[in-house]
């Protein structure tokens, strides 16, 4: 049964998803037994009207050590939901109502979450639940004449990844010409780039995936680094934007021309060397936050006589099997992919600098089941609710970042909800690492919940309990010939060493070299503390330029993939109207972007990335650079469109 207005749900490769044969019933109650139960009532609810429906209690109940809240019914009305849910799919009616109107999605959305939510939470939980087929699409204003002046209007784009694909989209949905350049070999970014052993997204694949593509069939609940390039294959084919990508072109120098107003573009050839120069109108930059790698500053780096590589520099030629091998580095990449070298290695020393709290996450590497596809390909509406789910629980981890100066004043740490997420992390390590207590107190860190990001378990306290692992906290000295001397004096020997260490956040757009009005460097505006932009997007200055994920853009809650959508959306609707007036230029307005830092670094004084143990988030100059201070509502309603009265039009 197809939801109206939605295409045939797609497989992996593209082709269109099927089911030979109506399921008996004991399959589709297998299915409905498999299924998010609150989202299964709001989307029966939403086809039949059914009262007892709407009068179904809820209650929120932590997951995950209280970092988030599930939204959960009693097992007796549970029941009742798939009950009905299996009656309904038995004998499904012909008819379907249609998508619902934004008014009638609220109701909706009050009814899933069991209370009346913010109005500020509408639209963005709208686009979420995804019923138009563009939920955040751009359209010109008269969209049956639009502007001729168009075609003659080129948009380069850096970056090939999620943000960059989302962005062509748009720009070949109006009709806007643009080129892609991008300095790797093929799509994804750093999806492309991150291809270690065992890299897996941290967030539902149900979550994290564009809105425009609908039911898409995902191998795992949280996929792994080659089903999300595949997905970003499969949405690059399917939307035509290969064409408009040059591979392995790397850019080095963007300068602003006054007197055309035009952006002039130079790229290195990665593998010829060629250098080559482009002539845009615009540009937008989704070069991305995790773009320049982090190479640690230790003495004797270069002197190791056996194999050394960075995780994005993975070298698969390398066996693995009974070598000695080192991972440094324990944040999200480095606790990721150490189960791989513990599987395949005579032994393993783990280098910790700080501890990271570390959460379990139900289902990490189980696979979706065929009976979960077909429910979202058979109950309408289903899939909608079932992703909305995901987006509305990610919503919980802002009140956990909030600073309260009274509990605080007391003796507690941040927030009585940050304390208990604190404790109940603590009981996992504690529960975990019982056969080897002499770690825990290594373990366990000293910083607050979320001042560094959150990393899932992919199975690392398991991987210490083994013996041929060993976990290394004492600081590196340097690394020698043949291993690695910590200042304690103790060299340890390896054949193969791992640099889990990450990027180099505050090194936006690196290692392009951005020339604006004046011949000003943009390097030079961000001298005294550090990378800034309006919105994250655009920067005075630097005129018909906007980043995607820029200096504080990384956002609270929801998914990357629906901001690259949203922020897309601000920067291709910014263009749609530069042309549709006729201007050449646009520029964000210098006080309207001092008023705005000043906004944001108020915002940013009451959160909690500056405390002590601050990780990537904050950069050289000790501010936090990466985040986005607001709430997913609240910065939602900020980039809904381009006020242009906040920039000068010319």
């Amino acid at each position: 049964m197809a939801i109206p207005g939605d295409p045939a749900p797609a497989t992996s490769n593209g082709t269109s998803k099927t089911h030979g044969h109506r399921p008996d019933v004991e399959y589709i109650r297998k299915a409905v037994e498999m299924a998010g139960v609150n989202a299964l009532r709001v989307a029966l609810y939403q086809v039949t009207a059914d009262p007892e429906l709407a009068t179904i209690p809820i209650t929120r109940t932590k997951i995950r050590g209280g970092v988030l809240f599930d939204s959960v019914l009693s097992k007796k009305d549970e029941e009742v939901v798939r009950r009905k849910a299996v009656e309904y799919l038995t004998n499904p009616p012909k008819r379907v109502p249609p998508p619902p109107s934004i008014d009638e999605a609220h109701k909706l959305m009050n009814l899933f979450a069991g209370s009346c939510i913010n109005d500020n939470d509408i639209a963005p939980g709208y686009e979420e639940l995804a019923f138009d087929q563009f939920p955040r699409g751009v359209s010109w204003s008269s969209p049956s004449t639009p502007p001729e002046a168009r075609s003659k209007f080129h948009v380069l784009i850096i970056g090939a990844g999620l943000s960059g694909i989302a962005t062509a989209i748009q720009l070949k949905e109006l009709g806007i010409p643009y080129t892609i350049v991008e300095r790797q070999a093929g799509i994804g970014g750093t999806w492309l780039w991150n291809d270690y052993p065992e890299a897996r997204v941290d967030t539902l694949s149900y979550l994290f995936q564009y809105k425009f593509e609908k039911r898409y069939p995902w191998v795992d609940f949280f996929a792994s680094q080659p089903q999300t390039q595949e997905y970003l294959q499969h949405v690059a084919e399917k939307h035509g934007i290969l064409p408009g990508v040059e591979f392995d072109r790397e850019v080095v120098q963007a300068r602003w021309k006054e007197s055309t107003a035009t952006w002039e573009v130079t790229t290195i050839h990665q593998k010829t060397g060629g250098q080559c120069t482009y002539t845009a109108n615009a540009i937008i930059s989704a070069a991305g936050l995790f773009s320049t790698i982090n190479k640690p500053d230790i003495a004797g780096i270069d002197d190791f006589k056996g194999h050394i590589f960075h995780t994005t520099g993975w070298d698969h030629s390398v066996p693995l099997e009974g070598k000695r091998a080192a991972v440094i580095g324990t944040g999200s990449t480095g606790t990721q992919l150490t189960p791989a070298l513990v599987r395949a290695c005579s032994h393993v020393s783990v280098y910790q600098r700080t501890p990271n709290w570390i959460a379990s996450y139900e289902g990490y590497d189980e696979p979706v089941p065929d009976h979960v596809h077909w429910l979202c390909d058979n109950l309408p509406y289903y899939w909608n609710w079932f992703c909305y789910a995901a987006y509305f629980r990610s919503l919980d981890l802002a009140a956990l970042q909030v600073r309260d100066p009274e509990y605080e004043a007391k003796g507690g740490h941040v927030n009585e909800r940050n304390d208990g997420v604190r404790e109940a992390l603590t009981a996992f390590i504690k529960q975990k690492m019982a056969a080897k207590s002499e770690l825990i107190p290594k373990l366990i860190p000293k910083h607050a919940p979320l001042v560094r990001r959150l990393v899932v378990d992919n199975g690392f306290y398991n991987c210490l309990l083994e013996d041929h692992v060993d976990l290394v906290s004492d600081s590196i000295d340097c690394i020698t010939p043949s291993g690695i001397l910590t200042k304690d004096g103790v060299q340890r020997e390896f054949d193969v060493i791992v640099l889990g260490c990450g990027f180099k956040t505050s090194k936006y757009f690196w290692p392009t070299e951005y020339i604006g009005v004046g011949g000003v460097r943009l390097e030079d505006t961000w001298a005294k503390d550090g990378a800034r932009s309006y919105l994250g997007m655009a920067i005075p200055g630097f005129p018909n330029f906007f980043s995607l994920y820029g200096p504080n853009h990384q956002p609270r809650g929801g998914s990357l993939y629906s901001w690259a959508e949203i922020w897309a959306r601000y920067a291709v609707g910014s263009i749609a109207r530069l042309i549709e007036q006729g201007a050449r230029a646009m520029d964000v307005k210098a006080e309207i972007n001092e008023e705005y830092q000043a906004r944001l670094d108020e915002a940013n004084s009451k959160l909690i990335w500056e405390s002590e143990g601050a990780g990537y988030y904050v950069n050289e100059h000790g501010r936090q650079g990466v985040n986005m201070p607001w709430t997913t509502s609240e910065y939602h309603a900020m980039v809904l469109g381009p006020n242009l009265d906040d920039y000068e039009i010319s």
